[in-house]
Formats: C-alpha cells, sequence, structure tokens
C-alpha cells in the first residue's frame, strides 16, 4: 500500500507546488484543480484536457450546481471526470493524483467516488501506483477517519520530495 497524503493550510500554494512537482514526474495520471484566468478549472494530468468547472454566475445556469463555501461548481464536469478517474489502470506503475479531498468528498460528493476506490485499492495491494491525495490540514483527521486511511504517509511540502526519500518532512501512521 502506498498513499502519500500532502497536507497543509488553505491557500498556501499547494496546488501550485503540486503542478510544478507533477511537470517533473513520469507516469502522472490524476487530476489537479488550478485556478487560471481566475477560475477554478479541472486538469486532466495525463491527457492534459482542461475542464470549465467552476460557474461565477449561478444565477444565470440551468445546469446542477455543487456549492462549496464561495465556489460553484458544474455537477456534470464532476461526473464526467470521475468517470475518467475510474479507469484510471491501477496497475501501472506510477503516481494518481487527485486535488483535492475536501468537503465535497466528506459529503459524498465530488471525487468521492473514485477517492473510495482508490484507497480501497490501495488498502488491498491491488495498486501498483502511489495515490497521493491532498487535503487541506483542518480536514486531515476527519478525511483520514472517514476514509479509513491508517497507513500512510504524510507530507507538507513536495519540495526534494520522491517516495523513496526519508529528508523530508513526514510522518508515517
Amino acid at each position: 500500500m502506498s498513499i502519500v497524503i500532502f497536507s497543509r493550510p488553505i491557500r498556501t500554494g499547494k496546488t501550485t507546488e503540486l503542478l510544478s512537482w507533477c511537470n517533473r514526474q513520469n507516469n502522472i495520471a490524476g487530476v489537479l484543480m488550478p485556478e487560471m484566468e481566475g477560475k477554478r478549472k479541472i486538469l486532466n494530468f495525463a491527457t492534459k484536457e482542461i475542464y470549465e468547472i467552476e460557474c461565477t454566475d449561478p444565477a444565470n445556469t440551468e445546469k446542477e450546481l455543487i456549492r462549496v463555501g464561495r465556489f460553484y461548481f458544474y455537477a456534470d464536469i464532476f461526473d464526467q471526470v470521475n468517470a475518467i478517474l475510474s479507469k484510471t489502470p491501477i496497475s501501472t506503475p506510477g503516481w494518481i493524483v487527485i486535488d483535492e479531498v475536501g468537503k465535497l468528498e466528506l459529503a459524498g460528493r465530488g471525487f468521492y467516488v473514485p477517492v473510495k476506490e482508490l484507497i480501497r485499492a490501495s488498502q488491498n495491494n491491488d495498486l501498483n501506483s502511489v495515490l497521493l491525495l491532498v487535503v487541506r490540514q483542518n480536514l486531515l483527521n476527519e478525511t483520514l477517519a472517514f476514509f479509513k486511511i491508517e497507513n500512510y504517509r504524510l507530507i507538507h511540502s513536495l519540495e526534494g520530495f520522491s517516495p523513496l526519500s526519508r529528508n523530508d518532512n513526514h510522518s508515517v501512521k
């Protein structure tokens, strides 16, 4: 089993650091939610495809929206991306990145289904990739309990991080 959790407080550049780190790695699959052109988007890292997820004018859309704090997201885009994530090959060595596991997933929405499936595959030793989950620091304990994650590696920086290095800031539980 190989689960790495990258955790820091909100608005501390986790996605920016993650994107830079992913660009230096090989065999990356998964999704990142960077801010681009002033809006949250989803980047399928394997294909570089970008999905418009954030609705900035919720009063003038007929699409189903999911509200998280001040953000409104298109529910159908989560459905599309979850279908892609559910088809991610778990037998291929490399990395599967999910940015991020947060309030939506703790409510059974967002990336909940693929996150749950990937964690289960990792815990059953069916996942040949390293699963890298981004979790806000204030949701870390709740996320660990909700998804029943017991064995993981916690990191607070990706600078110089590799799964084999032991000189980074981490703890194994």
